[in-house]
Formats: C-alpha cells, structure tokens, sequence
C-alpha cells in the first residue's frame, strides 16, 4: 500500500515527493503543491486545504502540518533530527528557513549536535526570510516579524523582530 493522497490534490510541474515508506505519506483533500517543490521524508501529513509554494524544500523524518496552511514559494523547512510540527491556518512567508537541528552533522572539536522538535501553533504568521531554529514554538496567533531570527519561544499573540527576535507588543 501506498500514500494516502486525498481528493482534488494539484502537483504542480516537477513537484515530487519521496519516502522510504510510502505508507507513512498522508495528502488531505484540497491540497496544492505548486511548481517545483521537493519533499524528502520518512512520514509526511499535509492537512485539508493547504497550499505550498513554488520551490519549496521539505526534508526530514517527521514533517506534520495542518489544515488551512500557506507555506509560500521557497521556504525551506528541515526535520532531519526532529519533528516540526506545524498546526492549522498557520502562514509561513517566503524563503523562511526552519531547521529543527544546529547543523553540526559532525562532531565537530567535541561538540555535539543540538536536535529538537520546532512546534507553529495555530494560526501564527513567519515573515519573509525569518529563521526558526531548534526547539522553538512559536504559539497561537503570534508573529514573526521579516528577516527575524527566533531563539527562544515565542508567547501568544506577540509579535517579534530583529536579530534575535525580540518581542515589540501583543496583540
């Protein structure tokens, strides 16, 4: 048995998708994965009625994300080590750039590798350019401000710019 691809799902011209295990390949009804994205991974879930842009690159073990997502043209999301886990109506700009590990693949004068799960919670928003390094959650309703590099959790209906981040008022 293979993926589980839903009803009125669009691959766009060279869009693919790989896996050493198909069976863990869910694609909700609805979805539409624009011109040119490349998914690399060993269990993958696109929620109904999300939409991924144009060049888009998705690798990893576990990539889950929900329903109502836009993932726009060239973000590039890496779960090599551990999950990301992005919740329902969640938008993500362009060329964002979310790696749940450090990217120290060797041992590298002693040092070890940091690996953790990255979580988006429902409905927050990632500007242009935006970086999410490991072990981040960014929570419900929060924004992420352009070209921000986010090194610590961001709180609920906060928005946060800069290098690192820094939260600039609620909303």
């Amino acid at each position: 048995m293979g993926a589980k691809i839903g009803h009125n799902v669009f691959f766009g011209p060279q869009s693919i998708i790989i896996s050493n295990n198909y069976r863990q390949i869910k694609i909700c009804d609805n979805v539409f994965f624009s011109m040119g994205v490349a998914i690399t991974a060993e269990e993958l879930t696109v929620g109904d009625g999300t939409h991924i842009g144009y060049q888009a690159l998705m690798t990893g073990k576990k990539i889950s994300i929900g329903k109502n997502c836009n993932i726009n043209n060239r973000a590039f999301i890496e779960a090599y080590y551990a999950p990301v886990i992005i919740e329902d109506n969640v938008t993500i700009a362009g060329s964002v750039m979310i790696s749940s590990h450090d990217g120290s693949f060797m041992n590298v004068l002693g040092k070890e590798m940091i690996a953790k799960q990255i979580t988006l919670k429902k409905q927050c928003f990632i500007g242009n350019n935006a970086v999410i390094l490991p072990g981040i959650t960014i929570n419900e309703k929060a924004i992420v401000g352009a070209g921000a590099v986010v090194t610590k959790d961001v709180e609920e209906r906060t928005i946060v710019v800069g290098v690192p981040a820094k939260e600039i008022r609620k909303i």
